[in-house]
């Protein structure tokens, strides 16, 4: 069994013995045979600011202690390209997609390398240690920040008559994410393609509740962009891979609204039974 669990979660259990201490948390782990998991945006927004404000020192510590719990590793920055990738496979062969495995080693595996790892080669590495040799990776993809918020910006004030349906937007933009991902779709009629997917979100999961859960947030013209929500929302893809995952409030909420338009048509499409706001509900409840 695999728990994901968000920063603000791992930095209470790990930092602040809230809801209880590591040691504790990581007993209840073994008890249920269970590993919490390590992503690049968690681990990420657990380290923050330290390496601008040279507090690594104290950092080292706590990621000592997270080292002390059962772990696994999600990739979870290409589970959108995988999964788009096995379903052209599998629509070129007139097939479902296969199932997809996107846990890797260690946590400098976890991020996007056009090659490898360029720390792979070193064997026993503790988690602060590859933290420290890839600091000038830490915290990087904030840069995307202003432009994303440009988008948003855009997004939202395009006119309500102007607007296509989601299914529109979902058919009509896939060539668009083919070249993000740099992926080969020739031979394939990509309008079809998309239309495939959007029959069946099983198809791409991560996907479809990523795009879902971004037009949702699209639609709440109430609260403003936070500098924490892409993080928050980097987590959503891998939900369909992880057995139970904790978010904020927020995210708990919103993708909530997803899973209940989901379920009406794709009942395993809804994974609310996964996501928890709080650990210790999690705790109480996992079997």
């Amino acid at each position: 069994m695999r728990i994901l669990l968000d920063a603000k979660d791992l930095i209470g259990i790990v930092e602040h013995s809230r809801p209880i201490g590591v040691e504790e948390f990581g007993a209840w782990l073994r008890k249920k045979g269970a590993a919490a998991i390590l992503s690049f945006t968690n681990v990420n927004d657990f380290v923050g600011p330290t390496f601008e404000k040279n507090t690594f020192l104290e950092m080292r510590v706590l990621l000592q202690r997270i080292e002390t719990l059962p772990l696994a590793y999600i990739r979870e920055g290409t589970i959108i390209a995988n999964e788009l990738r096995e379903a052209i496979a599998a629509y070129r062969e007139g097939r479902e997609p296969a199932p997809l495995d996107h846990y890797v080693k260690r946590w400098d595996e976890t991020a996007f390398w056009l090659n490898e790892s360029a720390v792979q080669i070193l064997v026993g590495m503790r988690l602060d240690d590859i933290i420290f040799m890839g600091r000038t990776a830490i915290q990087a993809y904030k840069r995307f920040n202003p432009g994303i918020k440009d988008y948003l910006r855009r997004e939202i004030e395009i006119p309500k008559e102007d607007r296509w349906s989601l299914k529109e937007i979902f058919v009509n933009r896939m060539s668009d994410r083919f070249a993000a991902h740099r992926l080969n779709a020739s031979g394939i009629d990509i309008s079809q393609f998309g239309a495939w997917l959007w029959k069946n979100p099983l198809r791409c999961l991560g996907l479809r509740l990523s795009f879902e859960a971004h037009h949702v947030r699209l639609r709440d013209t109430v609260r403003p962009f936070e500098e924490g929500d892409i993080a928050d929302f980097a987590h959503i893809a891998a939900l369909p891979y992880v057995d139970f995952a904790t978010v904020d409030k927020r995210i708990a909420d919103l993708i909530g609204k997803v899973f209940r338009k989901l379920r009406a048509n794709h009942p395993r499409a809804d994974l609310s039974h996964k996501v928890f706001a709080k650990v210790e509900r999690l705790m109480v409840q996992v079997p």
